[in-house]
């Protein structure tokens, strides 16, 4: 992606939304499944496809209500159109980036210029951070597309009341955008958009244009979308409302027990490291106070107010992850955008910093991208691809202390993987992990489905000693070594810490003592 490459693509919108499709998916399909985020996420995904269940996401075949079902609804569909591979698994990320840098270039060519537009869209397509997260199959980036497109469309409606154009269609955008990203990760969706755009009309004094956004059709439209969902789901399972509004959205938000807790001012070091070289321009924004750039100061304090109530917002929980702040690249990149542009009676030079800076974020980009094909955490493919010629279609698996996210998408499983840990242990349920995910999943099942599936490390013993087929045990070296029933068993392959080895069926198909 390159200014000139740009520039060719301002006037064909369909070669534009090539060459940015183009520049975001490069090598996408080549890294393996990322453990635990993606492998969870397309687990899950591909959980709903084989099952046909298109209204429960599950994981191990338990529900999982820890986020809403867009992403899942969109992943299962890629899957079955382009089959079980990575690049199918990544599709609505890269879909979702691309469509969320084209809208942000359309409102910067409108409202501002159409050299705004081509550079924040220059900007933002090689700022790592977005670069990174089109790429990676969770709901980061998905949520953060939906985030930025509805405050787009809510300015570009408060626009054009304010220039008296026809504004309803923007504002019924701004709804319909607020309710997939409501379907995409939860409320955030529409907490972050009204946040800000509370904030920068509250700041521009504009009072009763921030009333005239509370529009009744597209509330009515908002919850059109939004509303069947929950309403089927809590009617199936009636602690559904609760685990997943109060449970993961207020005592995540409110309390400090979840993972990855950080300082507060843990995002500004994190955000500024992954948006190298852009973010060095960022102080070069100045205000300006000439009439002529009325437009602009609006703008730009839009954009301020969206990326600091971002970051803000967001630093408030203990409970931070990276992908939170995604959305914030999105006005990081108007803002450089208008700082580079101010410099007018300096043109040459910037254009040359632009050249300069975007050859440097594109190398940033390919080293990036160059260093996940080599080193990916917790890799498992290669086990998987080495186990998937031997495992028959009757064989069970049976994981010990781990679960593996990616091996139903890896060998392409439609049974349940009984997990095996000491699920009595409250200290081990505490800690935000696979763990509680699947503690969590398995209460709103019966108890008899819960115990088929949650093992204790006594019962493995029995349930290797009862299988009528093959049982592979996939662990841990050094969990497989401290268990009895596991250490001796053959084993068969490895890759990284994890084994797979082999339990042959219990003789006379399973008729010994004990057995049920």
């Amino acid at each position: 992606m390159t200014v000139a490459i740009v520039r060719r693509s301002i006037a064909n919108p369909p070669m534009l939304l090539a060459a940015l499709f183009g520049w975001l998916s490069a090598a996408a399909w080549l890294r393996p499944l990322a453990l635990p985020d993606e492998g969870r996420y397309v687990g899950v995904a591909w959980e709903m496809l084989r099952s046909g269940n298109w209204l429960v996401p599950t994981l191990n075949t338990l529900p999982y209500f820890h986020k809403p079902p867009l992403f899942y609804w969109l992943t299962a569909a890629s899957l079955a159109v382009f089959g079980l591979n990575e690049w199918a698994a990544r599709l609505p990320s890269l879909l979702a980036a691309t469509g969320a840098a084209f809208a942000l270039f359309l409102f910067a060519r409108r409202w501002l210029s159409e050299r705004h537009g081509e550079l924040s869209l220059l900007i933002l397509a090689t700022t790592p951070f977005f670069f990174g997260g089109a790429q990676f199959a969770n709901l980061d980036m998905l949520v953060a597309a939906f985030i930025a497109c509805t405050i787009l469309a809510a300015a570009d409606a408060v626009l054009d009341v304010e220039d008296g154009h026809p504004w309803r269609l923007s504002l019924a955008a701004a709804y319909a955008f607020a309710a997939l990203g409501v379907l995409a990760k939860g409320l955030i969706g529409v907490v972050i958009p009204a946040l800000v755009m509370l904030a920068w009309l509250s700041y521009l004094g504009r009072a009763g244009t921030l009333l005239r956004l509370v529009w009744l059709p597209g509330i009515a439209l908002f919850a059109l979308l939004v509303v069947p969902w929950f309403a089927l789901v809590a009617a199936r399972y009636p602690d559904f409302l609760h685990y997943f509004f109060i449970h993961h959205h207020l005592e995540r938000f409110t309390r400090g027990d979840f993972n990855s807790q950080q300082p507060f001012w843990f995002y500004i070091p994190v955000f500024a490291g992954l948006t190298l070289p852009w973010i060095v321009f960022l102080p070069r924004v100045r205000k300006e106070s000439a009439p002529a750039e009325f437009q602009a100061r609006n703008l730009r304090a839009l954009m301020w107010v969206w990326l600091l109530a971002t970051l803000v917002f967001f630093s408030i929980p203990k409970s931070k992850l990276v992908g939170y702040v995604l959305v914030a690249v999105v006005p990081m990149a108007v803002l450089i955008a208008q700082g580079l542009l101010q410099d007018a009676p300096a043109a040459r030079a910037m254009r040359a910093r632009v050249r300069f800076s975007a050859a440097l974020a594109a190398l940033v980009c390919g080293a990036a991208l160059a260093g996940g094909l080599f080193y990916e955490r917790n890799n498992m493919r290669e086990l998987f691809l080495q186990a998937r010629p031997l495992i028959g279609p009757l064989d069970e698996i049976v994981a010990l202390r781990t679960y593996p996210f990616s091996l139903a998408f890896y060998l392409k499983r439609s049974q349940p993987i009984p997990v095996v840990e000491d699920w009595d242990a409250p200290l081990l349920l505490r800690k935000d992990t696979w763990r509680k995910e699947l503690f969590e999943a398995s209460s709103f099942v019966d108890p008899a489905r819960r115990g088929a599936l949650l093992l204790r490390p006594q019962e493995l013993g029995r349930y290797l000693a009862c299988a009528r087929h093959t049982v592979w045990v996939i662990s841990e070296e050094e969990a497989a070594a401290s268990h009895p029933a596991v250490a001796g068993l053959e084993r068969v392959a490895s890759a990284g810490k994890h084994t797979l080895r082999r339990s042959p069926p219990a003789p006379a198909s399973g008729t010994a003592a004990g057995c049920p």
